[in-house]
């Protein structure tokens, strides 16, 4: 059996996007309302040490719910406010080792990956990069069409799902709305990579949101002996 060391770098930033124009509050040259109530009453603050509750009588709309068209968006119920927009995203690990790699085994590895946004038509998360190589050999991606892992088949590839064939991966852990995992990406037991693809997508605002992102290596008897390695960057876009 020939020895494959293979070490993979992933290289990514975490952010925060704060867009120049926000909230439609009222303002005025001195002024400005962050928050408005038609009521009956009320309109009292009441506190303790750590807290502070303003309160309403007889607000019409008493649901919390995010209105959109293609330009704008609104936040209405009991006192909401929509505060200033942003973005974060974080990996949990920057780099991963599949150690040596063999032609009688999936070697598997994995990290998570954080999102959180409250992007009112939703984001998008994008992998970029390219497979592993050692000098001008390089271990075949699977490329855009999912396929399962294959032992002995020269094989890169991710998805972001629980998997069981090989055991390796997680569901997303997050609070409802999450972002999801995207199109080919998706599917348990099927991997897949492309350059550019979008990994991660929502539709709307949402909660904190954690996925596992899963790796896969497969070699044939063919594949030459080396380091291999890559370096991936994950970037994520808001569409305020």
């Amino acid at each position: 059996m020939k020895n494959f060391l293979v070490y993979f770098l992933i290289i990514a930033c975490s952010f925060s996007f704060l867009p120049l124009s926000v909230a439609g509050q009222m303002t005025s040259g001195n002024y400005q309302i962050d928050a408005d109530v038609f009521s009956t009453g009320g309109n009292d603050t009441s506190s303790s040490a750590n807290f502070k509750l303003l309160d309403s009588l007889g607000e019409p709309v008493v649901y919390s719910a995010t209105s959109t068209s293609e330009t704008y968006g609104t936040k209405a119920g009991f006192r909401e406010m929509y505060p200033d927009q942003f973005l974060t995203l974080d990996l949990g690990s920057g780099s991963i080792d599949f150690g040596t790699l063999s032609t009688s085994e999936t070697k598997t590895a994995s990290h998570t990956l954080t999102i959180d946004s409250n992007a009112i038509n939703g984001l998008s998360v994008t992998v970029s990069g390219s497979t592993l190589t050692a000098g001008a050999n390089q271990i075949a991606a699977i490329g855009a069409t999912a396929a399962a892992a294959q032992v002995g088949t020269e094989q890169f590839g991710i998805n972001l799902k629980s998997n069981t064939t090989p055991a390796v991966g997680a569901e997303p852990v997050g609070d409802s709305p999450q972002a999801e995992p995207n199109g080919q990406y998706a599917t348990a037991d099927q991997f897949a990579f492309q350059s550019g693809d979008t990994i991660i997508s929502a539709t709307s605002d949402i909660a904190k949101t954690t996925t596992t992102v899963s790796y896969i290596a497969n070699i044939s008897s063919s594949t030459a002996a080396g380091s291999y390695s890559t370096t991936l960057t994950y970037a994520a876009t808001a569409n305020f």
